[in-house]
């Protein structure tokens, strides 16, 4: 079924033609397009099978048209239920998506791209998912080839220090199992050598040397994790156990409406415990990901 949907719309795209660089002649717009059906076949799907198999083709095409020489300047914002964000310096943008499986976790995919002024072209730098260790995650620094897998949902330019150059911040989401959910404040690094997650700029009294600050709570639960402009750091939900027997079961953990913060001090992220919020009218209390990116 699904390869009868996927060639049915192959049939919007032109014929390709070549031009004088012997290059398929088919634009950026076209390429879109295809990825829009493609995502819509992948959210239609009614099967954890055929949803693989359409993501497969969706991937697939995404990294064609990531290799547009144009790519980088268009946004792919009319392709359903993906993450299309840039960073504020303008120098990287991230395509980033969820794939639901039916035993209620996530498989995640995301690009980075960004365009390098030397060879006037563009890099595209695919993330791999290698692993999930949940006990140690906050610990570990993460590259390219083994990303934990997430849905990130704001991008931050970091503090600089001097041998932090291309580091920004990461809010992510991750639809961790049946039974809970993760929020993310990470670190991303773009070096010669690559992408780098994670950094050794967090003072967080309750666990030392993290590299990332996760925070797991209950599936149902709907927790704040944002990043305030005004006052420059990071609010996010204190999480308490739905009963006292239940302390470190982070599956059972909820917020209250108690609030911490990391704030940028002495060359790190501190923690500070019982921060004020005052949320007016553009403000949500709490900021999950839009439902549509949740989508099982």
């Amino acid at each position: 079924m699904i390869r009868t949907i996927f060639l049915i719309a192959l049939a919007f795209i032109p014929l390709l033609s070549l031009a004088e660089d012997d290059e398929p002649a088919i634009t950026l717009k076209a390429k879109i397009k295809q990825l829009v059906l493609l995502r819509q076949t992948v959210l239609e799907a009614e099967t954890e099978a055929e949803r693989i198999e359409a993501n497969t083709d969706f991937l697939h095409f995404m990294r064609d048209a990531l290799q547009h020489r144009e790519s980088f300047d268009t946004p792919f914002d009319t392709i359903p239920s993906i993450a299309d964000l840039r960073s504020g310096d303008g120098y990287f943008r991230m395509i980033n998506w969820n794939l639901p499986m039916d035993d209620q976790t996530n498989k995640y995919y995301c690009f980075i791209q960004y365009y390098d002024k030397k060879t006037k072209s563009n890099k595209v730098i695919e993330l791999k998912k290698g692993f999930r260790d949940l006990e140690d995650e906050y610990r570990k620094v993460f590259n390219d080839r083994d990303w934990y897998g997430c849905l990130y949902y704001k991008i931050i330019p970091s503090k600089k220090g001097r041998k932090r150059k291309r580091a920004y911040m990461l809010l992510g989401w991750d639809g961790h199992d049946a039974y809970s959910n993760i929020k993310v404040i990470d670190v991303m690094r773009i070096t010669n050598r690559g992408i780098r997650f994670g950094a050794d700029i967090f003072d967080y009294p309750h666990e030392r040397n993290i590299r990332r600050y996760i925070m797991q709570y209950k599936s149902d639960a709907s927790v704040s994790l944002r990043y305030d402009e005004k006052k420059k750091r990071f609010v996010f939900n204190q999480l308490v156990p739905t009963q006292t027997d239940l302390e470190g079961m982070h599956e059972f953990y909820i917020p209250v409406l108690k609030f911490d913060a990391f704030v940028w001090k002495r060359g790190k992220w501190q923690f500070v415990e019982d921060v004020e919020v005052k949320a007016d009218a553009r403000d949500k209390i709490y900021n999950d990901p839009p439902e549509d990116q949740n989508l099982r």
